[in-house]
């Protein structure tokens, strides 16, 4: 059976003091170390979340120039790809006419032997009738 009596009264002053001397020295510390962890954690959160942005940003800006670049690298093969295009195409076309005029020079040349040739020939078929008419008639 439980005995109500002084030493109840004791025992319960002597928890209560218990109690208070442990919140005091022990649980109101440690809430306070947590309430300043949880602050400082808060402020490098939103630290992190700055930095985090500002990078976002940087990369933004960083992916644009690289694209801007891209595209400037693209047009310049371009340009040089149509001038050497063009260049091709002028050395091609001087080609063909050097080629062509080759082609007459040799044609004029031949047509010109030709001539000679047939004129010579015309000036001597006297003698080949003369020879082939010896041959024949013995």
């Amino acid at each position: 059976m439980i005995n109500i009596d002084i030493t109840l009264l004791i025992q319960l002053v002597n928890f209560l003091v218990a109690l208070a001397i442990i919140n005091y020295l022990i649980i109101r510390p440690v809430r306070g170390v947590i309430a300043r962890r949880r602050a400082q954690n808060d402020e490098l959160r939103g630290s992190a979340d700055t930095i985090r942005s500002e990078a976002d940003l940087k990369m933004e800006g960083y992916t644009a120039r690289i694209a801007k670049a891209r595209a400037e690298v693209a047009a310049a093969r371009e340009s040089i790809k149509a001038s050497a295009e063009q260049t091709a195409q002028a050395r091609v076309h001087a080609a063909g006419e050097e080629a062509r005029a080759i082609h007459r020079a040799a044609a004029d040349r031949v047509q010109a032997e030709s001539a000679e040739a047939q004129r010579e020939l015309d000036g001597r078929v006297g003698e080949f009738v003369q020879v082939a008419l010896k041959s024949m008639l013995g």
